[in-house]
């Protein structure tokens, strides 16, 4: 390719803490639930409307069209990956998988593994959102008091794990709590509910009680080894930990700092990919950091909101709640969910370019005489320590105290670049020809 032109790159001042790029809608559905990104790059969508009027939609083109998939709808909340198999749960005790990304579905029921421990009723209209595939078992924990089950042939049979181990007393009387979310940390299996966290034994199929304050703890994800954890329940104070996370499976706990003046403990969705998190809550809006809480900025652009006005208060801003937040190697993908009573169209999937989130903060200048990119070589004004990754948000090359960095070693592509200048963190992107 002919170098005809001079790319100057799009630099980036870390001074503030509010992003300059925004969230795009690119499908909206009257009450989107969940967003998967299947192994080959489909992304599969759920409308969980109550009248079962909703159902699975895929895309294999990046968002840009979507197909409804021809299975039978039970408004689907979770979906993971299981082996070769996607699953989907659903109301009625349904799961449907896909073998093909998403694209055709077949049918599962697990209710008759509940009725020996609730209601009929109960178990019929049960919906697991809490699934993990854990050492070649499909793991499910129910949402009505029946446990956890798991199954080796991905949902046609299925094992009750031990709900003795599962049951805590109130008022003389034991009970099963409501399961919200399982995942892995330490190659081991975590269960949280409405107020316990629970960890697998899996020689005895029992569960280890860790913690009684769980206290909605919902939202997790996995980053750099650490599980991290965000509770889904209105609490609105910087007395608790804003997120926690593990390493060592469950066994000890540390708090993850939170963006400065921000009191909402609301976590409705979180998403890690390699350093990088990015949070969502419902009055607080959107966050991102690469370093662990150390540093936040403000991405909350474009996620729609309506304003909360009470006598004599200022209003606040109330966003539309995000569900789930994934990411492919261009994209962070969110699903907004909106009632679908409202009629509106702010639910929806919304995207933000991944290139964008990693150096996206406030102020844009294009300065060639301060940092610049040409020929290969990106030129500082000051000695700095520069650390520059790719579109997936890999560190791919770093030099301290230099004032230029040759990349001519790696590959065509979009990178960004963070220098540190003194006190100061300079970012921004560049092309690779």
């Amino acid at each position: 390719m002919k170098n005809y032109f001079f790319l100057v790159a799009m630099l980036i001042i870390a001074t503030t803490n509010q992003a300059f790029a925004k969230w795009e809608q690119i499908r909206h559905l009257p009450a989107t639930y969940d967003v998967f990104v299947a192994p080959n790059g489909n992304l599969i969508m759920s409308d969980l409307q109550y009248d079962y009027s909703g159902g699975l939609y895929y895309s294999e083109d990046k968002g840009a069209t979507w197909t409804k998939a021809d299975v039978e709808d039970f408004a689907y909340g979770t979906i993971i990956q299981a082996g070769d198999y996607i699953i989907a749960s659903g109301e009625l005790c349904n799961l449907a998988r896909s073998k093909d990304n998403g694209v055709t579905w077949e049918l599962l029921n697990y209710a008759y593994m509940l009725y020996d421990y609730i209601e009929d009723k109960a178990a019929e209209n049960d919906l697991a959102y809490a699934l993990a595939y854990y050492k070649d078992k499909l793991f499910i924990a129910d949402f009505n008091g029946g446990g956890a089950l798991f199954s080796e042939d991905f949902g046609e049979t299925w094992v009750m794990t031990d709900r003795e181990s599962l049951m805590y007393e109130y008022g003389g009387e034991k009970y099963v709590d409501s399961f919200y979310k399982m995942d892995i940390n330490n190659d081991r299996l975590l269960l949280f509910s409405m107020y316990f966290v629970y960890r697998f034994n899996e020689e005895d199929y029992t569960w280890e009680l860790l913690r009684n304050d769980s206290n909605f703890m919902g939202v997790t994800t996995n980053c750099n080894g650490k599980l991290v954890c965000g509770r889904s329940i209105y609490n609105y104070t910087d007395q608790v930990p804003f997120l926690e996370y593990t390493e060592d499976g469950g066994s000890t706990w540390n708090a993850v700092p939170r963006p400065e003046g921000m009191i909402d403990n609301n976590v409705r969705a979180m998403h890690a990919f390699d350093n990088h998190i990015i949070v969502g809550l419902q009055t607080g809006g959107f966050f991102y950091t690469p370093d662990m809480g150390q540093t936040w900025t403000d991405v909350s652009d474009g996620i729609p909101y309506y304003l909360h006005e009470e006598e004599g208060m200022d209003p606040i801003k109330v966003y539309e709640i995000p569900t789930e937040i994934v990411s492919d190697d261009e994209y962070i993908y969110v699903a907004i969910y909106d009632e679908p009573w409202a009629e509106g169209t702010l639910s929806g999937i919304y995207r933000y370019s991944k290139a964008d989130l990693i150096s996206g903060v406030s102020n844009t200048v294009s300065d060639k005489n301060n940092i610049f990119y040409a020929n290969g070589t990106l030129y500082l004004n000051a000695n700095a320590l520069v650390n520059i990754y790719n579109i997936n948000g890999c560190l791919v090359l770093t030099q301290d105290n230099c004032t230029e960095v040759s990349v001519a070693q790696l590959q065509r592509g979009v990178y960004i670049f963070q220098a540190t200048i003194g006190n100061k963190v300079v970012s921004g992107k560049f092309v690779k020809l």
